[in-house]
């Protein structure tokens, strides 16, 4: 769908205006489709998103500053994420031996058997939305967005 019908305007004041209205509609469009994919399994994209970053390192824990660095939304508020997900027998958190001001963070076996089933449903989100365009213009795509956060601070 056009943006200029989604958002009832036809007029930007420049081309990057209007790429960059593009981008944050594209963004919350993909965000509302992953969340009705993910409420049956009673979960959000951000609960997702820290499991599935579980799961990348599963055995090994991470901290909170760990899981925070690597969010794809910078969410300032971790925390309360970490303790929905712990609620829910999902993760694990435990005092580091090493140093017990460090709190790591693991997932649990009920996290990973709920990731095997809200994968494919992802996948299937992410299938069929990405079937309009081939995978070169993926790659291009992928090199634009990657090429307008160049000055992002990490």
């Amino acid at each position: 769908m056009k943006l200029s019908d989604l958002i009832q305007q036809t007029r930007f004041a420049s081309p990057a205006q209007e790429a960059m209205l593009n981008i944050m509609v594209t963004s919350s469009w993909l965000t509302s489709e992953l969340t009705g994919a993910m409420a049956p399994f009673g979960i959000t994209p951000a609960q997702y998103n820290v499991l599935r970053i579980l799961r990348g390192s599963h055995p090994r824990k991470l901290t909170c500053t760990d899981i925070s660095r690597r969010l794809l939304d910078r969410t300032p508020d971790v925390t309360r994420l970490l303790n929905r997900l712990e609620r829910s027998r999902l993760i694990h958190r435990a005092r580091a031996e090493h140093d017990r001001r460090v709190v790591e963070v693991g997932i649990t076996g009920e996290g990973l058997a709920l990731l095997e089933r809200v994968d494919p449903v992802v996948a299937d989100v992410q299938a069929r939305i990405a079937r309009h365009l081939s995978p070169e213009e993926h790659r291009q795509l992928s090199a634009f967005l990657e090429r307008l956060r160049t000055d992002q601070v990490a």
